[in-house]
């Protein structure tokens, strides 16, 4: 082996105490045991975490048991081993550079201060260390005896997942689902308990899914969806299915724009984004009107169909056949069709004077943000246009709406 960094794989980091009340016998037992561990691990560098007294008293025994040469050790010499604040704070600036340059690390925690214990075996949780280990064997007076010295060693995982579990809980509620998959998918790879990676499927899975479903990838989300079993998921499953097979989609996408805007608003504070989901929603809205009751498809209307005056009023010549309407032209049209939802809409003025904000944001034609009243008042007056046009509305919002995960994966929620 050589010292430089590029072949530095393998740390062990090491508390040194000194020994039941100091005396020479308790001392050198010691060092013959935290000796036993170095020896054991094998490490490539050693970081000895000790007090000024452990490094007077008890280190030389244990580099002379070692043989360690200068350049395969390192001592992090603490002021105050007594204060797990200060031993903390000491050890956490090293523990970060050690990180960095090796692959793999192990924290001895066996000898020390209660303090200088608790520390490292909470850095080597947070720091993700691969393995904790401790000294234990046949004890006399609280001493282990030389000769009995074995190494109990656990791999942290258990701590440091939990930790990203609630992490990604706390990313998916806030409806951060990519984030949340990105989360699970790295313990999948890191941990090997096979209960945890197939507890936490579900939530993957759903992860997933919602990802998709939050971009309109309607038809992935749905495969995904429709294989995890739980029972608060079947609004879920019953609304995918059915816009996915209905010959009038219209009224599923309509609910479903709502709500998304909804996440975009109440979960990422959005304004922008979700104004233009509910510009769209009216849009949408007055065409399914004209599509369903009228037989008009406002993306490639027949001008027969038409009024000749509206045609007029637009500038359209005649030879035109067909057109492309806007949002504007649609409840036009609605209006001199006799709907009263186009008369509703044309003296709306509340309604237009909101829909300008998105007309005028960053993310349109304009350079003014919408801020949160803004939204609130426009998703009202969205959806109660879009419960005139589709009776059964409150439905469908119940079931796109997504559901919150609110058990932990790895315990009860099976």
């Amino acid at each position: 082996m050589t010292s430089t960094c590029a072949s530095l794989m393998k740390a062990l980091v090491i508390s040194v105490g000194t020994g039941v009340k100091r005396d020479v016998h308790a001392i050198k037992s010691l060092a013959g045991a935290i000796a036993y561990s170095v020896k054991h691990h094998n490490a490539d560098k050693v970081f000895f975490v000790t007090s000024k007294q452990g490094t007077a008293n008890t280190l030389p025994i244990i580099l002379e048991k070692t043989g360690l040469k200068q350049q395969k050790y390192e001592i992090i010499e603490l002021d105050d081993p007594d204060n797990i604040q200060d031993v903390y704070e000491a050890v956490d600036i090293h523990f970060k550079r050690i990180k960095a340059q090796f692959d793999s690390v192990v924290v001895d925690y066996t000898s020390g201060t209660k303090a200088m214990t608790a520390a490292l075996a909470i850095l080597a949780t947070l720091h993700e260390a691969q393995e904790l280990s401790y000294i234990t064997g046949k004890r006399v007076g609280g001493i282990v005896q030389t000769g009995t010295e074995r190494i109990i060693s656990i791999q942290p995982y258990f701590a440091t997942t939990e930790q990203k579990i609630r992490q990604a809980i706390q990313f998916f509620n806030r409806s951060q689902y990519a984030a949340t998959a990105s989360i699970l998918t790295q313990i999948q790879k890191t941990v090997r308990d096979p209960n945890i990676i197939e507890r936490l499927k579900p939530l993957l899975h759903l992860a997933e899914a919602y990802n998709l479903w939050d971009k309109f990838q309607h038809q992935k989300a749905f495969k995904i969806l429709k294989d995890i079993k739980k029972e608060e998921l079947s609004g879920n499953k019953r609304f995918l299915g059915k816009m996915l097979s209905s010959a009038e989609p219209e009224p599923y996408y309509i609910a479903d724009l709502i709500n998304n805007a909804k996440r975009r608003a109440r979960e990422e504070q959005k304004y922008d984004d979700a104004v233009a989901r509910l510009y769209r929603t009216i849009e949408l809205t007055a065409q399914y009107k004209l599509k369903r009751k009228y037989h008009i498809d406002p993306s490639n209307a027949d001008t027969q169909k038409i009024p000749q005056q509206l045609l007029k009023k637009w500038g359209i010549p005649q030879e035109t056949k067909t057109l492309k309407l806007t949002l504007e032209k649609d409840y036009q049209l609605l209006e001199a069709l006799g709907d009263t939802m186009g008369q509703k809409y044309t003296h709306d003025e509340k309604l237009k004077n909101l829909l300008s904000k998105r007309n005028t944001s960053i993310l349109a034609h304009g350079l003014k943000p919408v801020n949160k009243d803004e939204y609130n008042q426009l998703y009202k007056k969205v959806k109660e246009y879009a419960e005139e046009t589709i009776p059964n509305l409150n439905q469908l919002l119940e079931d796109s709406k997504f559901i919150k995960w609110k058990n932990h994966p790895t315990r009860n929620n099976k």
